[in-house]
């Protein structure tokens, strides 16, 4: 499977987007791995995966070769991380560094040794990321998958649609299927039938973390900030690496107004390295206001300014920060 797993846009409504003005940081970044056996010839199964590590050992991105030997992650932030490949038949390789700087990488080459060219019974069977059912995923099913996924890519919603049912009519389990349509109808404007796709997604597989993750944004988007709580922490708990669905996580909490745990949270992002922080930190400086501690909401802003230095959101930071300024000195 070639194509893309996709997260559904999120629109900020209601109290949260009046609290928390804009979204979030973009990570649109591409990475494009071959994986080249000295000794097996060009002869790759879901048994290979590639997983891209930060330098805090976190896996940012993960997933299963194609027939090709190649993966392609997507919405990477920009920085330097390093590759792990695993698979039957050989040892699991760590490659020295890379550095992700531009939206479309040239390819990165992984040489492997193999002793033996099929997979044995201990394939890879499950990761947050790509569902356990989705291993196991008919040929033509996963063509009309990454044709959807190029049509999605063009904003073709409607022909994305017509592909991605047609690869559930060949494979009714296929789950990343069903996120993606749950995207599609996002983009079509029926919310109905987006929360549908996204349920059977997880129905399908319930440790399917981008469904939890599309899931959460859908309530967020309908200030149902309970409930996406509870399916953000269940796609933390599956992947404690996912550092967007944490930092979704603390508008969630912000809005449900637990403002200490989003305040821990912000903690938990700003400790992965290859995260994007300043969504959180601002979420993080509008919860140390809420608690009547300045100081620290001001210590926040900072943070998110050191991270996001122009744009809306920066102008508002830096206003948020004179207007503490103003209520300290008014206090001397």
């Amino acid at each position: 499977m070639t194509g893309r797993i996709f997260l559904a846009l999120l629109v900020l409504v209601g109290s949260v987007s009046a609290q928390l003005d804009s979204g979030l940081p973009s990570m649109n970044h591409r990475v494009r791995i071959h994986v080249d056996f000295a000794n097996g010839g060009e002869v790759c199964d879901t048994s290979t995966r590639v997983a891209l590590m930060s330098r805090a050992d976190a896996a940012v991105a993960q997933g299963p070769t194609d027939k090709s030997c190649s993966v392609e992650f997507f919405n990477i932030a920009a920085g330097t991380y390093y590759l792990k490949v695993s698979g039957s038949g050989f040892a699991s390789v760590d490659t020295s560094e890379i550095v992700v700087n531009s939206p479309d990488t040239d390819t990165v080459e992984v040489r492997v040794n193999r002793t033996r060219s099929r997979p044995g019974k201990d394939a890879a069977a499950s990761s947050s990321s790509v569902a356990v059912a989705d291993l196991r995923i008919p040929s033509r099913a996963a063509e009309e998958f990454d044709k959807a996924s190029q049509f999605m890519e063009q904003q073709s919603w409607r022909k994305a649609r017509e592909r991605l049912q047609k690869a559930i009519e060949i494979y009714p389990s296929y789950t990343a299927a069903y996120n993606n349509l749950g995207v599609v109808y996002a983009r079509l404007g029926d919310r109905r039938r987006e929360g549908e796709m996204l349920r059977k997604a997880i129905s399908s597989d319930d440790r399917y973390v981008p469904a939890y993750v599309n899931l959460a944004r859908m309530s967020i988007a309908a200030n149902n900030f309970q409930e996406a709580e509870t399916q953000l922490n269940k796609a933390a708990a599956l992947d404690p690496s996912d550092g967007v669905a944490l930092v979704l996580l603390t508008y969630a909490e912000f809005g449900d107004h637990h403002f200490d745990d989003a305040i821990s949270t912000c903690r938990r992002v700003h400790a992965m390295p290859q995260t994007p922080h300043a969504g959180a930190h601002w979420v993080a400086g509008q919860a140390f206001e809420q608690k009547d501690q300045l100081a620290d909401a001001a210590a926040e802003f900072q943070l998110f300014l050191n991270e996001e230095q122009s744009g809306p959101r920066a102008d508002l930071a830096r206003k948020e920060l004179a207007n503490l300024k103003d209520f300290f000195f008014g206090k001397q």
